[in-house]
Protein backbone atom coordinates (compact mmCIF):
# COMPACT_ATOMS: atom_id res chain seq x y z
CA UNK A 1 0.00 0.00 0.00
CA UNK A 2 1.36 3.41 -0.97
CA UNK A 3 0.40 5.97 1.65
CA UNK A 4 -0.44 9.39 0.15
CA UNK A 5 1.78 12.28 1.18
CA UNK A 6 0.82 14.27 4.28
CA UNK A 7 -1.23 11.36 5.63
CA UNK A 8 -1.13 9.56 8.97
CA UNK A 9 -3.19 6.76 10.51
CA UNK A 10 -3.83 5.95 14.15
CA UNK A 11 -6.03 3.67 16.27
CA UNK A 12 -7.93 5.55 18.99
CA UNK A 13 -10.50 4.73 21.66
CA UNK A 14 -13.87 6.46 21.33
CA UNK A 15 -16.24 7.54 24.10
CA UNK A 16 -17.80 4.05 24.16
CA UNK A 17 -14.39 2.48 24.75
CA UNK A 18 -14.29 1.02 21.25
CA UNK A 19 -11.35 1.09 18.85
CA UNK A 20 -11.90 3.39 15.88
CA UNK A 21 -9.64 4.87 13.22
CA UNK A 22 -8.14 8.34 13.08
CA UNK A 23 -6.94 9.55 9.70
CA UNK A 24 -5.17 12.86 9.15
CA UNK A 25 -4.97 13.92 5.52
CA UNK A 26 -3.39 17.29 4.72
CA UNK A 27 -4.17 18.51 8.25
CA UNK A 28 -7.83 17.42 8.01
CA UNK A 29 -8.64 14.90 10.74
CA UNK A 30 -11.34 12.24 10.41
CA UNK A 31 -12.51 9.64 12.91
CA UNK A 32 -14.25 6.66 11.35
CA UNK A 33 -15.40 3.16 12.19
CA UNK A 34 -13.64 1.89 9.09
CA UNK A 35 -9.95 2.03 8.20
CA UNK A 36 -9.42 4.48 5.33
CA UNK A 37 -6.17 3.07 3.97
CA UNK A 38 -7.70 2.40 0.56
CA UNK A 39 -10.13 5.34 0.67
CA UNK A 40 -7.76 8.25 1.29
CA UNK A 41 -6.31 8.19 -2.26
CA UNK A 42 -9.82 9.08 -3.47
CA UNK A 43 -9.55 12.36 -1.54
CA UNK A 44 -6.86 13.34 -4.02
CA UNK A 45 -8.34 11.67 -7.08
CA UNK A 46 -11.75 13.33 -6.86
CA UNK A 47 -10.10 16.73 -6.39
CA UNK A 48 -7.67 16.27 -9.27
CA UNK A 49 -9.03 19.40 -10.94
CA UNK A 50 -11.53 21.16 -8.69
CA UNK A 51 -10.45 21.64 -5.06
CA UNK A 52 -13.35 21.83 -2.59
CA UNK A 53 -13.00 25.01 -0.55
CA UNK A 54 -14.72 27.08 2.17
CA UNK A 55 -18.31 28.15 1.45
CA UNK A 56 -18.77 25.57 -1.30
CA UNK A 57 -22.02 23.70 -1.92
CA UNK A 58 -21.15 20.06 -2.64
CA UNK A 59 -23.28 17.13 -3.78
CA UNK A 60 -21.80 13.76 -2.78
CA UNK A 61 -23.73 11.23 -4.85
CA UNK A 62 -23.14 7.71 -3.60
CA UNK A 63 -21.99 8.75 -0.14
CA UNK A 64 -21.65 5.15 1.09
CA UNK A 65 -20.29 5.34 4.68
CA UNK A 66 -19.86 9.12 4.53
CA UNK A 67 -16.07 9.29 4.43
CA UNK A 68 -15.92 11.81 1.60
CA UNK A 69 -18.96 13.69 2.89
CA UNK A 70 -17.24 14.21 6.24
CA UNK A 71 -14.00 15.21 4.51
CA UNK A 72 -15.85 17.69 2.28
CA UNK A 73 -17.76 18.96 5.32
CA UNK A 74 -14.52 19.98 6.99
CA UNK A 75 -13.32 21.66 3.80
CA UNK A 76 -16.45 23.73 3.12
CA UNK A 77 -16.70 24.99 6.70
CA UNK A 78 -19.54 26.70 8.55
CA UNK A 79 -20.86 28.58 5.53
CA UNK A 80 -20.76 25.61 3.15
CA UNK A 81 -22.97 22.56 2.85
CA UNK A 82 -22.62 18.95 1.73
CA UNK A 83 -25.63 17.05 0.40
CA UNK A 84 -24.93 13.34 0.90
CA UNK A 85 -27.09 11.27 -1.48
CA UNK A 86 -27.25 7.67 -0.28
CA UNK A 87 -30.31 5.43 -0.80
CA UNK A 88 -28.95 2.39 1.08
CA UNK A 89 -30.50 2.26 4.58
CA UNK A 90 -27.54 0.32 6.00
CA UNK A 91 -25.05 2.81 4.63
CA UNK A 92 -27.03 5.76 6.04
CA UNK A 93 -26.66 4.22 9.51
CA UNK A 94 -22.90 4.10 8.92
CA UNK A 95 -22.85 7.73 7.81
CA UNK A 96 -24.61 8.81 10.98
CA UNK A 97 -22.34 6.66 13.13
CA UNK A 98 -19.23 8.15 11.52
CA UNK A 99 -20.61 11.67 11.88
CA UNK A 100 -21.07 11.15 15.62
CA UNK A 101 -17.41 10.14 16.02
CA UNK A 102 -16.25 13.57 14.82
CA UNK A 103 -16.89 15.96 17.69
CA UNK A 104 -15.62 18.90 15.65
CA UNK A 105 -17.99 18.24 12.76
CA UNK A 106 -20.20 21.15 11.83
CA UNK A 107 -23.90 20.71 11.14
CA UNK A 108 -23.40 21.08 7.41
CA UNK A 109 -24.10 17.57 6.07
CA UNK A 110 -27.62 16.90 4.79
CA UNK A 111 -28.39 13.25 4.10
CA UNK A 112 -30.69 12.72 1.13
CA UNK A 113 -32.09 9.17 1.08
CA UNK A 114 -32.64 9.32 -2.66
CA UNK A 115 -31.48 7.70 -5.88
CA UNK A 116 -30.39 9.96 -8.71
CA UNK A 117 -32.18 9.11 -11.94
CA UNK A 118 -33.67 10.62 -15.12
CA UNK A 119 -37.22 10.44 -13.73
CA UNK A 120 -38.93 11.03 -10.41
CA UNK A 121 -40.25 7.59 -9.58
CA UNK A 122 -39.73 4.43 -7.53
CA UNK A 123 -36.82 2.35 -8.80
CA UNK A 124 -35.70 -1.21 -8.04
CA UNK A 125 -32.55 -1.03 -5.92
CA UNK A 126 -30.09 -3.70 -4.78
CA UNK A 127 -29.64 -2.74 -1.12
CA UNK A 128 -26.47 -4.62 -0.24
CA UNK A 129 -25.16 -2.41 2.56
CA UNK A 130 -21.86 -2.14 0.68
CA UNK A 131 -20.23 -0.07 -2.06
CA UNK A 132 -21.97 -2.43 -4.50
CA UNK A 133 -25.52 -1.25 -3.80
CA UNK A 134 -26.98 -0.36 -7.17
CA UNK A 135 -30.08 0.43 -9.21
CA UNK A 136 -28.42 -0.96 -12.33
CA UNK A 137 -26.72 -4.16 -11.16
CA UNK A 138 -29.10 -6.44 -9.21
CA UNK A 139 -27.52 -9.87 -8.63
CA UNK A 140 -29.81 -10.90 -5.75
CA UNK A 141 -33.53 -10.20 -5.98
CA UNK A 142 -33.92 -11.02 -2.27
CA UNK A 143 -32.11 -7.75 -1.55
CA UNK A 144 -34.07 -5.77 -4.13
CA UNK A 145 -36.22 -3.00 -2.70
CA UNK A 146 -38.09 -0.01 -4.09
CA UNK A 147 -36.38 3.34 -3.56
CA UNK A 148 -37.42 6.88 -4.39
CA UNK A 149 -35.50 8.27 -7.34
CA UNK A 150 -35.24 11.93 -8.29
CA UNK A 151 -33.90 14.08 -11.08
CA UNK A 152 -31.21 16.48 -9.90
CA UNK A 153 -33.02 19.25 -11.80
CA UNK A 154 -36.19 18.58 -9.83
CA UNK A 155 -34.34 18.38 -6.51
CA UNK A 156 -32.47 21.64 -7.21
CA UNK A 157 -35.70 23.46 -8.02
CA UNK A 158 -37.64 21.96 -5.11
CA UNK A 159 -34.93 22.91 -2.59
CA UNK A 160 -34.25 26.32 -4.14
CA UNK A 161 -30.56 25.52 -4.70
CA UNK A 162 -28.95 28.64 -6.15
CA UNK A 163 -25.32 27.48 -5.99
CA UNK A 164 -23.73 24.12 -6.66
CA UNK A 165 -19.95 24.13 -6.91
CA UNK A 166 -19.03 20.47 -7.07
CA UNK A 167 -20.70 17.11 -7.74
CA UNK A 168 -18.84 13.93 -6.84
CA UNK A 169 -20.62 10.90 -8.27
CA UNK A 170 -20.01 7.19 -7.66
CA UNK A 171 -23.37 5.49 -8.15
CA UNK A 172 -22.56 2.05 -9.52
CA UNK A 173 -23.52 2.43 -13.17
CA UNK A 174 -26.40 4.92 -12.88
CA UNK A 175 -24.25 7.85 -13.99
CA UNK A 176 -25.95 8.37 -17.34
CA UNK A 177 -29.45 8.36 -15.86
CA UNK A 178 -28.33 10.85 -13.21
CA UNK A 179 -26.72 13.14 -15.79
CA UNK A 180 -29.80 12.99 -18.02
CA UNK A 181 -31.71 14.40 -15.07
CA UNK A 182 -29.18 17.18 -14.52
CA UNK A 183 -29.25 19.13 -17.80
CA UNK A 184 -30.92 22.29 -16.51
CA UNK A 185 -28.68 22.34 -13.43
CA UNK A 186 -25.59 22.15 -15.61
CA UNK A 187 -26.85 24.98 -17.81
CA UNK A 188 -27.88 27.21 -14.89
CA UNK A 189 -25.39 26.49 -12.10
CA UNK A 190 -22.41 25.10 -14.06
CA UNK A 191 -21.09 22.74 -11.38
CA UNK A 192 -17.76 20.96 -11.56
CA UNK A 193 -17.95 17.15 -11.68
CA UNK A 194 -15.83 14.20 -10.64
CA UNK A 195 -17.59 11.01 -11.76
CA UNK A 196 -16.39 7.46 -11.10
CA UNK A 197 -16.85 6.13 -14.63
CA UNK A 198 -15.27 2.68 -14.60
CA UNK A 199 -18.54 0.82 -13.98
CA UNK A 200 -19.47 -1.68 -16.68
CA UNK A 201 -22.99 -1.36 -18.09
CA UNK A 202 -24.07 -3.46 -21.07
CA UNK A 203 -20.47 -4.52 -21.61
CA UNK A 204 -18.92 -1.05 -21.74
CA UNK A 205 -17.31 1.26 -19.18
CA UNK A 206 -19.58 4.17 -18.30
CA UNK A 207 -16.96 6.82 -19.12
CA UNK A 208 -17.77 6.32 -22.81
CA UNK A 209 -21.38 7.48 -22.42
CA UNK A 210 -20.45 10.06 -19.79
CA UNK A 211 -18.04 11.65 -22.27
CA UNK A 212 -20.70 11.53 -25.00
CA UNK A 213 -23.12 13.30 -22.66
CA UNK A 214 -20.76 16.18 -21.89
CA UNK A 215 -19.64 16.45 -25.50
CA UNK A 216 -23.26 16.81 -26.61
CA UNK A 217 -23.74 19.56 -24.01
CA UNK A 218 -20.54 21.28 -25.13
CA UNK A 219 -19.37 21.11 -21.52
CA UNK A 220 -15.62 20.80 -20.79
CA UNK A 221 -14.61 17.29 -19.72
CA UNK A 222 -11.61 15.03 -19.32
CA UNK A 223 -11.28 11.39 -18.29
CA UNK A 224 -8.28 10.39 -16.18
CA UNK A 225 -7.10 6.89 -15.22
CA UNK A 226 -5.50 6.68 -11.77
CA UNK A 227 -5.02 3.27 -10.18
CA UNK A 228 -5.36 0.24 -12.43
CA UNK A 229 -9.16 0.31 -12.48
CA UNK A 230 -9.85 3.81 -11.13
CA UNK A 231 -11.27 5.91 -13.97
CA UNK A 232 -12.80 9.31 -13.22
CA UNK A 233 -14.43 11.67 -15.70
CA UNK A 234 -14.15 15.32 -14.70
CA UNK A 235 -16.23 18.12 -16.13
CA UNK A 236 -16.70 21.84 -15.72
CA UNK A 237 -14.57 24.95 -15.99
CA UNK A 238 -11.90 23.51 -13.68
CA UNK A 239 -10.66 21.03 -16.29
CA UNK A 240 -9.42 23.92 -18.44
CA UNK A 241 -7.65 25.78 -15.64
Amino acid sequence: MNKPKNTSYQLVINSENKIVFKTVFKEVSLITNEALYFIVPDFNYYQHFYKVQPNNVVLDAGANCGHLSIFFSKLVGKNGIVYAFEPDTFNIKRINSNKQLNNDLLDNIRIEELLLWNENKLVDFYEAGTVGSSAVWIPDTDKCVKKEAVRIDHWVTKNNIKKLDFIKMDIEGAEIEALDGCVQTIENLKPNFAIASYHIVEGAATYIKVEEFFKKMNYPYKTVRFRKNEIITFAGASVNQ
